[in-house]
């Protein structure tokens, strides 16, 4: 019996963008699916709701990814994949395994020699380089910087430094209700000559990609509202 496959879905980023920044032949095979590796089951729900309002949700089998419980689930699904069944792996929202959970199921499903299959979808982290003029032949994702505010000034300190010697892009997130403090300690602790991108609610109604100098930015900062934002850093 071929083993089952691990199909790796992209959830919306924002909220009624579904038919926007998925194709049809993501709803094809999720359809088909009955059971998932999930961020949180509430959300799972909702999207497969939204994607197909007659989606058996009871007929389906959800995993919910808590480190907290040490994965217990894996040999559950490593069993489903062994029988020859496919198996969802679901985030809240964007890419699973950049940037949110889902490697380790990815890596389980390598280590026993079942297909893994990436469907096309939304990464606001890839959007936002693609969408920055930056160099994107090499660039590094940080996730989030230190919260601590000694720390993570030395560390937009050591990302500038990176740029001045290899000219790469430097790309890191930040909590919603924090952006307006990154954006305070970034103008202070970058080189003037530094451009920074900010990814303000990529693929949703309020996006606004822009692009500027550290020294433009300290004149006319960005206004943010609480919704997520990508920051790129590079020359």
């Amino acid at each position: 019996m071929p083993k089952g496959k691990l199909y790796i879905v992209p959830i919306p980023i924002s909220e009624d963008t579904l038919t926007k920044v998925l194709p049809d032949y993501n709803a094809k095979i999720v359809k088909e699916l009955r059971i998932f590796v999930v961020e949180k089951i509430k959300t799972a729900r909702q999207f497969l709701r939204k994607m197909d309002s007659t989606f058996p949700i009871d007929d389906s089998v959800f995993h919910e990814q808590d480190k907290h419980q040490d994965y217990a689930f894996h040999k559950d699904v490593l069993n489903y994949l062994n029988e020859g069944k496919n198996v969802g792996l679901l985030s809240e929202s964007g890419y699973p395994g950049i940037a949110d959970p889902g490697t380790k199921i990815v890596a389980l499903a390598h280590e026993n020699n079942c297909q893994v299959i990436p469907l096309v979808g939304p990464s606001s982290i890839f959007l936002a380089l693609a969408s920055s003029g930056m160099n994107g032949q090499g660039f590094t994702f940080h996730g989030y910087l230190p919260k601590e505010g000694n720390e993570r000034a030395q560390k937009i300190k050591d990302i500038s430094a990176q740029i001045l010697k290899t000219e790469f892009a430097q790309i890191f997130i930040e909590t919603p209700y924090r952006n307006e403090m990154m954006m305070s300690d970034l103008i202070k602790n970058c080189p003037q000559e530094i451009m920074l991108t900010i990814g303000y609610d990529v693929t949703g109604v309020e996006e606004n990609i822009i692009t500027k100098r550290i020294s433009d930015w300290k004149k006319s900062p960005f206004k943010f509202d609480k919704l997520p934002c990508v920051f790129v850093l590079g020359k």
